[in-house]
């Protein structure tokens, strides 16, 4: 995997802001075949199933569906942050392919919108105030969401601070918006509260998101991948995939079960033992 490091200034956002925006994180290649992807699968989906009852189409766990998601899996631009955000110990949680058609209800029309909300499933009422930052998620956007009013994800700063309440209703409007073009990314953390707004445009958004947590969580939406898509992938991209020599491999794993331990300290510097008692807890070397 390429490296590309992570600023200082970069840190210093995310911490305070819960987020981070990555412009032009694809290579106009991979956009390209990303967006084929897309339009493949969504009308094979939209005709066999239709839209869900809030208006749109997902697909769970995308990536075994075209090569174009295997690639997305280790991007230079965007997964290196993250390995340095939380740790070396990490694997992809989901992938996850979302399809928003515009609103026929119109500005305001509800249907399609999501509330605010934290990630994570039960995490936030399990563990309250004390939720750590335990993944994060990158999405990708594969349409021009960079006009107001198509759909584009609702972000609030510092809400990454779980002291912080949800919004009532739609009362910060669309200056939250994280006005995007195809191609670019932005990655935010399970603690992060965000929102859909109405798609009331033209367009068809299109997006895609990988998240990427510590491996002793379970995956959102895989149980393992196949033998067969794991013997085309490298080391790093076997430990992505969440390849492990045993169960307790995740939480304990051995020397090399994890290379992206080495491939960190490689271009950082930064290194932890095999069998750190908290991950993400780093010696310097």
């Amino acid at each position: 995997m390429e490296f590309t490091p992570l600023t200082d200034e970069q840190r210093r956002s995310f911490d305070r802001d819960g987020f981070l925006v990555v412009p032009g994180a694809l290579p106009e290649d991979l956009l390209r075949r990303l967006e084929a992807a897309c339009d493949r699968l969504y009308s094979e989906g939209r005709t066999a199933e239709g839209l869900n009852d809030r208006g749109f189409w997902q697909m769970r766990n995308c990536l075994p569906r075209d090569d174009a998601f295997v690639e997305l899996l280790d991007c230079p631009a965007t997964v290196p942050l993250v390995v340095q955000l939380l740790s070396h110990n990490v694997q992809l949680i989901t992938s996850h392919l979302v399809v928003r058609p515009p609103n026929a209800d119109g500005p305001g029309g509800d249907r399609k919108v999501s509330g605010w909300h934290r990630d994570g499933g039960t995490s936030p009422s399990d563990l309250g105030l004390a939720q750590p930052r335990m993944f994060i998620k990158i999405a990708y956007w594969l349409s021009d969401l960079s006009e107001p009013g198509r759909g584009a994800i609702r972000l609030l700063p510092g809400s990454n601070d779980t002291s912080m309440p949800r919004p009532d209703g739609d009362a910060d409007g669309e200056h939250l918006e994280i006005r995007a073009r195809p191609g670019d990314a932005v990655l935010f953390e399970n603690r992060t509260l965000h929102a859909v707004g109405d798609n009331y445009s033209a367009i068809t958004r299109k997006s895609v998101f990988f998240g990427y947590g510590y491996r002793w969580l379970r995956p959102m939406d895989y149980a393992s991948h196949s033998d067969e898509l794991l013997a085309r992938c490298d080391p790093i991209r076997r430990q992505l995939l969440g390849d492990s020599s045993g169960p307790m491999g995740f939480q304990l794993p051995e020397q090399g079960e994890v290379p992206l331990r080495e491939w960190l300290a490689e271009h950082t510097g930064e290194v932890v033992s095999a069998r750190a008692e908290t991950p993400g807890v780093f010696a310097t070397r």
